[in-house]
């Protein structure tokens, strides 16, 4: 009895231990659960500022374009800058899904991801062509008397640093943001998962196809900063050839990091693959031979013993084949 107590006692603060456990796990999966509702509310809210943006950008270009002035400068700036903040927010709410080996920590770091992306284009967008816009027609020839034109055309020819301070900080700036986007895509490289079972590793392979397009096609976006460096001053043009290079030189780096690691995936993918498929096929055998009946009342005995030899020279060939 005293046993039977002494064993009773101790399964029932397995069972407490247990379901203190279960519930600790319960409430950190119900925490990041509402991290994702969070995510996907504030990238959408994120999603329409952006939106926004783009509505504003396109109708001050257009005035631009028409000679007219621009209306919505400070409130293009403005939002620009909460929605910046915004998605910085939700970077580290994306990093405690990942920390917390969410399910959906990939597919939420993607959609927040893809906000920051858009966010650059249009900051670029803006300061090249709204900005820099603004700094050439500072000086409208239409408040000139034709009789000035010619020696306000020679001095700005003359003094060009009157003129392209603005330009010349939109193009680094741009520039910048280029080198931005590769660190943090280096960064995403390096620090991937790989995946504990195939249906990770599909994932993880599925993700790095779409940021692996993202960096090859990001090549054309250098050959636009190349041809942007016509547009910057002698003064400037040192400081811009020193981000140009160390962009290009970056650039290359994330490159190969990127089809390494794609390379890697696939040849994981295809050893998991198989992998997986031997498993289900000893899983099948041994269940097999769990349900046998390997009492003497069976007379099928001999031809079992014969299929059993069989099946130990197939899994030794299996073996030798994952090896």
């Amino acid at each position: 009895p005293f046993d039977v107590e002494k064993e009773w006692g101790r399964l029932h603060v397995a069972i407490l231990e247990r379901e203190r456990l279960l519930r600790t796990e319960f409430e950190r999966l119900e925490r990041l659960q509402r991290i994702v509702s969070k995510v996907q509310m504030e990238s959408g809210v994120c999603e329409e500022q952006l939106h926004q943006v783009e509505t504003l950008l396109q109708t001050d270009v257009r005035m631009l374009s028409s000679g007219k002035s621009t209306r919505h400068t400070a409130e293009v700036e403005a939002d620009l800058e909460k929605a910046e903040g915004m998605i910085r927010f939700l970077f580290n709410d994306v990093q405690v899904l990942k920390d917390g080996r969410h399910l959906q920590a990939e597919q939420m770091y993607r959609r927040v991801y893809r906000l920051h992306e858009r966010l650059v284009n249009l900051r670029s967008e803006y300061n090249l062509r709204i900005k820099s816009g603004v700094t050439l027609t500072q000086v409208p020839t239409t408040q000139i008397p034709m009789s000035q034109v010619h020696t306000v055309q020679v001095l700005q020819q003359s003094s060009p640093s009157r003129v392209r301070p603005e330009l010349d900080e939109v193009t680094l700036r741009y520039v910048h943001d280029l080198l931005g986007w590769v660190e943090e895509n280096q960064r995403r490289v390096d620090e991937g998962e790989w995946g504990s079972d195939l249906a990770n590793v599909e994932t993880q392979l599925g993700s790095h196809r779409g940021l692996h397009q993202s960096v090859e096609e990001f090549r054309s976006k250098i050959e636009r900063a190349k041809a942007d460096e016509s547009q910057v001053s002698p003064a400037s043009k040192a400081a811009y050839r020193d981000y140009l290079g160390k962009l290009e030189l970056q650039y290359g780096k994330l490159l190969n990091s990127s089809k390494a690691r794609l390379r890697h995936l696939v040849e994981l993918h295809t050893f998991v693959s198989a992998a997986t498929k031997e498993l289900m096929w000893l899983n099948e055998k041994e269940e097999e031979e769990v349900t046998f009946d390997w009492s003497e009342r069976n007379t099928n005995m001999v031809s079992k013993k014969e299929s059993y030899s069989g099946l130990m020279r197939e899994l030794e060939l299996r073996e030798k084949k994952v090896n």
